[in-house]
């Protein structure tokens, strides 16, 4: 009898985690939709070409 406990008991909790996860996914962006923030103004874009540092061409080392 306690083997049929555990088993809902589990069946219950994956249940509770599927509930979870669907109410997260709801709260992300939706697919298509326009993002608040601007394409390659964050910490991790990569440096614009005409941003780089000026590089030293007649020293030798």
């Amino acid at each position: 009898m306690l083997d049929v406990v555990y088993l809902v008991a589990i069946l219950a909790l994956f249940a509770l985690v599927a509930l979870i996860a669907q109410g997260v996914e709801k709260l992300g962006p939706q697919p298509g939709a326009p993002s608040a923030r601007t394409p390659g103004h964050g910490a991790t874009a990569a440096p614009r070409r005409d941003a780089q540092a000026p590089t030293r061409e007649g020293d030798s080392a």
